[in-house]
């Protein structure tokens, strides 16, 4: 059955939806996608709750279900530590000695198979012995970002007093008419301490300057519209927090390429890319720089970069650039991916493409006619923005398959969720306070953080959790075990007659014990001790990070009456649902799409699978035995 699988692509496409792609499909919008459908394999793939990105990446990589790898969404809470650790470390679930169960790629490298693991929320660092863990666009703990600081230009006045004349002799540079020396300075972003560059123009024959920049053996010459090789630099770059991911900081090796735009008899302009860290995301290190090489600033990325007409579809003006964006990080990703076959001849690869989260995320209310702010002209705009979002999918898919697929190669495509409209808001923190389970005070900064010697029981935001304030478990708990059960009753019952004050409309569907929660695949110890889950269209989390982080409050949380607020900026949810919550035509579960040998052809299967069976799948198909803590089943009806 699978004697001819050689190797396999997982090509993650976070929040991607079955209905999308089945609807652009039929449209003839996706011809690599409905390449893939028509000579494979397509169903709906429940995600395990909490339904959100790295649980779900996790489970998709380990084929467990979240009460065994323990990755409760973006912030994780352990017994035993002070409430506020894990909400000040955003995202530590995605580091490997966090997960609790074992990776796909780890039970392959003990069979020698070599893996790549590419911008995927789950991974780092890897500590293979025949495979590479790639960070990309992804923020990760613990790393150094990939990138130090944006592009910029600058215009260099020939004739100011901090211009130099230099001879071009000193440069090894014969036959030049003339040749000027001046710095440009890296600042800014993540860059801690600003370091001053000196470069060169020269003019050798009057008809205009070109750059020159001395090599270690060379001076290399670039013409007006060209970028530079690479420039080295080192920079101390910050280790502060991005949206609570904590950076690596330090010293480190840094490139950036620059290029001679314009010029005149009195000034050139010159623009910088990015400035790139060269070392620190790739697991093995050494790599960094070689992989810039080979996927970043190659000439077939201009078109990409060019300034284009304002969209038809820029709902709020900045659709445009986010699509260009988009595009090139597909490109760059495919690259990558492509460099890494080359140079370790991967036979299993996991990556992740998160573009259909964000879309979700800020359009897919505007789609839903009960939306309060629906209107039929954004409407229709946001249909053209979803079009041409997924028709870049389909171009990145069309890229990986190029790149890297041959007729013995298994090709899985998967989301890890996608998403419901969502506008309304609850303030979760007033229900807890106005019911005398949680309360607040001033700190000497002016903001307000818990009281943990009044507060009965916390409300956690990723997942929808609450904890009980326990003694004997918690720090700072206050709850005697004799009466946890009382204070939980009384939790459940506040979270269950929860309702729209002006609807009367009820607010959740489902609250648990943790117990309870066994039969939905969490329960582990890092289960809060009530689970519970909202209702669409209603949500906590409209856009601000602070409304996550409930160790802490703002005047909006504490000082306004509303609990339900209608609002239009995040209107496509899905951390706070069920995994088969439905609103119309949208649904919060992910899709799966299976191509290659032994895979059944044409088929859509009727009955919806789950994430947790597709890494024992892969496993069954490569001939090596699942991940050790796999709790998921192989897709017998999806093969021949």
């Amino acid at each position: 059955m699978s004697d001819n699988i050689k190797d396999v692509l997982v090509i993650g496409l976070d929040g991607a939806m079955f209905y999308f792609i089945k609807r652009f499909i039929s449209e003839g919008l996706l011809p690599n996608l409905e390449a893939l459908v028509n000579e494979g394999v397509i169903t709906e793939a429940l995600p395990c709750p909490p339904t959100d990105t790295p649980t779900n990446w996790t489970t998709i990589a380990t084929g467990a279900s979240t009460r065994v790898h323990g990755v409760t969404s973006f912030y994780i809470h352990i017994p035993g530590e002070p409430f506020e650790v894990g909400q000040k470390q955003r995202s530590r679930g995605q580091l490997t000695r966090y997960c609790k169960a074992e990776y796909l790629w780890d039970a392959a490298d003990r069979h020698g198979i070599p893996s790549l693991v590419l911008n995927y929320p789950a991974c780092w660092p890897g500590n293979m012995k025949h495979g590479y863990v790639c960070l990309y666009t992804w923020s990760m703990p613990e790393s150094v970002p990939r990138i130090i600081c944006g592009s910029t230009e600058y215009v260099i006045n020939i004739k100011t007093p901090d211009i130099e004349v230099v001879d071009t002799a000193n440069l090894g540079i014969s036959s030049v008419k003339h040749a000027i020396s001046f710095t440009i300075t890296l600042k800014g972003d993540l860059i801690e301490k600003p370091s001053s560059i000196r470069l060169y123009a020269v003019d050798p024959d009057g008809s205009g300057y070109r750059l020159a920049i001395p090599r270690d053996n060379h001076i290399e010459m670039v013409d007006l519209g060209k970028w530079s090789d690479w420039i080295p630099v080192k920079l101390k770059i910050s280790s502060k927090s991005t949206w609570g991911v904590k950076i690596k900081g330090g010293t480190f090796k840094c490139v950036f390429k620059i290029k001679l735009i314009e010029r005149s008899k009195d000034s050139i302009k010159l623009a910088r890319s990015e400035v790139f860290s060269a070392e620190g995301w790739t697991d093995p290190g050494g790599m960094e720089e070689e992989v810039l090489r080979y996927s970043h600033y190659l000439g077939d990325e201009e078109a990409l970069l060019e300034p284009r007409r304002r969209l038809e579809y820029d709902i709020f003006g900045e659709e445009a650039q986010f699509l260009i964006r988009q595009r090139l990080i597909a490109l760059r990703l495919a690259r990558m991916a492509s460099f890494f076959k080359e140079r370790i001849g991967w036979r299993l690869c996991f990556l992740h493409y998160h573009i259909m989260d964000s879309v979700n995320h800020r359009f897919l209310g505007h789609l839903d006619k009960n939306f309060p702010f629906y209107d039929e002209d954004k409407a229709e705009l946001a249909w053209k923005f979803y079009e041409e979002s997924y028709k870049i999918v389909d171009y990145f898919v069309g890229l990986l398959l190029k790149k890297c697929v041959t007729p013995n190669t298994l090709v899985v495509v998967v989301s890890d969720h996608a998403a419901v409209p969502a506008w309304r808001t609850v303030n979760i923190r007033k229900v807890f306070i106005d019911e005398g389970l949680l309360k607040y005070k001033r700190a000497p900064s002016g903001t307000y953080l818990v009281d943990w010697k009044e507060t009965k029981a916390f409300p956690w935001i990723e997942p929808l959790m609450v904890w009980i304030n326990l003694k004997g478990r918690d720090p700072q708990g206050i709850i005697s075990p004799s009466e946890y059960e009382d204070v939980r009753e009384q939790v459940i019952d506040i979270l269950q007659s929860l309702r729209d004050p002006e609807t009367g409309d009820r607010i959740t569907t489902m609250v648990l014990t943790k117990e309870e929660s066994v039969n939905i695949g969490m329960g582990d110890e890092r289960t809060g001790d009530v689970i519970y889950f909202l209702r669409p269209p209603y949500t906590i989390w409209c856009g601000p990070i602070e409304d996550l982080l409930t160790y802490m409050a703002t005047d909006r949380h504490l000082g306004e009456d509303w609990l339900v607020r209608d609002q239009a900026r995040v209107t496509g949810i899905h951390g706070y649902y069920t995994p088969n919550e439905k609103v119309g035509d949208f649904s919060n579960a992910a899709v799966l799409i299976m191509k290659g040998p032994g895979i059944k052809k044409g088929v859509e299967l009727k009955k919806p699978t789950r994430l947790t069976d597709i890494a024992p799948t892969i496993a069954h198909l490569l001939k090596i035995p699942p991940p050790r803590d796999s709790d998921g089943r192989i897709i017998y009806e999806a093969l021949e």
